[in-house]
């Protein structure tokens, strides 16, 4: 698979009247990512499994640029430590990534921005927010919790990021212009994994986040799907300039495979002297199914997805078989007001659709041979 690089965020369209977003909202969120993305590895930012820390990061200033920088680390800091319900089945929520938010306007008004659909959009409907002093979804089950602010806060372990900080990074960069682009290469390797089929559909629900249960699915993926030359495969798909649900799709793929080093950190705190790496992805394989939970569903609520209403649980209830699979595409693929059954704790999650879980289990263990591979390639292109 030789280098890919694609501009895949052009394609994301409002939910209603279909329409392309600005073209300073789409360079915000090129530059955004990449300065996210280039923080968290220069901060080798990780934390253990049994870390009790937590990133807290605060952004000054409420501009198109700085809002664009909150969507971004609501999309990417998701760690492994996060606790969701505690060993008596409680919710706990410890250790939640917090994003604070220095603005001056009026309550509403910043609200009312960060509410965007170029920003967080439905996230703050669901996450436990607090906009000065006011708590909001105190007892939500997200990993991300917000807060605005009118006085900076200070101290040792935060995560500043100023305006100034931001365009300096861009200028800082031998050729900017590859900021506005994105190698996908992850990304495909990632999506690949939903070709594999029954291979993991056949993993039994007793003990599915045990990894020696995927272990000919991990066959199959390292030495057929990867090993495939590349044949002139894209992310972006022509389909993605008619269908909506298609785009999102594809770039759930970027946003999983944009947290991969970080999760190859956090494995690395826990590996042993002289253990084989790969130990470490087995056994943190349920701490990293759970916060790639959580970073998918911020991910599908920032997208502009909604948890099912009663109504639309009850009907689905009442269907059976196919005819519960055609509901739920149904609703999915409403680009005006998707909805997905799977935005639920991981808990709830268990009960309702525990399939899904298995891939995500599944792309966690894959992580390794995926930066292997890519990592790889890029060597051998310097030499």
């Amino acid at each position: 698979m030789s280098k890919l690089t694609e501009k895949p965020f052009e394609y994301l369209r409002t939910k209603e009247g279909n329409k392309p977003f600005p073209d300073e909202t789409v360079k915000n969120w090129y530059v955004s990512r990449a300065y996210v993305l280039n923080a968290f590895r220069e901060k080798e930012l990780a934390f253990g499994p049994d870390s009790n820390e937590h990133l807290h990061a605060v952004v000054v200033g409420d501009s198109p640029l700085m809002l664009a920088v909150v969507r971004q680390l609501a999309l990417s800091a998701h760690f492994i430590n996060f606790v969701e319900h505690d060993i008596n089945g409680n919710l706990a929520c410890k250790n939640r990534t917090v994003i604070t938010v220095v603005s001056q306007m009026e309550a509403n008004q910043i609200l009312g921005l960060l509410e965007k659909e170029e920003y967080l959009c439905n996230l703050l409907k669901y996450c436990k927010h607090t906009v000065f002093g006011t708590v909001r979804n105190q007892d939500s089950y997200i990993d991300i919790e917000l807060e605005v602010v009118k006085e900076e806060p200070h101290g040792d372990n935060l995560l500043r990021i100023t305006e100034k900080d931001v365009t300096d990074f861009v200028k800082s960069q031998q050729h900017p212009e590859k900021i506005y682009e994105i190698d996908t290469r992850k990304a495909l390797c990632a999506s690949s994994a939903y070709d594999l089929g029954d291979t993991i559909n056949n993993v039994p629900y007793e003990g599915f986040f045990l990894a020696d249960r995927y272990s000919l699915a991990l066959n199959k993926f390292q030495y057929r799907l990867l090993e495939k030359k590349n044949s002139g495969l894209t992310l972006v798909q022509s389909k993605w300039k008619t269908n909506l649900s298609a785009v999102k799709e594809g770039l759930s793929n970027i946003f999983s495979s944009d947290c991969f080093e970080t999760r190859r950190r956090e494995v690395n705190l826990i590996i042993k002297d002289k253990e084989n790496a790969y130990d470490g992805w087995k056994r943190t394989n349920l701490a990293l199914s759970l916060s790639e939970h959580c970073r998918w569903l911020v991910e599908k609520l920032i997208m502009g997805y909604r948890p099912m209403n009663l109504q639309e649980r009850l009907e689905y209830e009442s269907c059976f078989g196919s005819a519960r699979k055609a509901y739920l595409k149904k609703l999915k693929n409403n680009s005006a007001d998707p909805v997905h059954i799977d935005i639920c704790s991981f808990k709830e999650l268990r009960r309702i659709d525990p399939d899904n879980m298995k891939y995500d289990s599944f792309i966690m263990l894959a992580i390794p041979w995926i930066l292997e591979k890519i990592e790889a390639e890029d060597e051998k292109r310097k030499d």
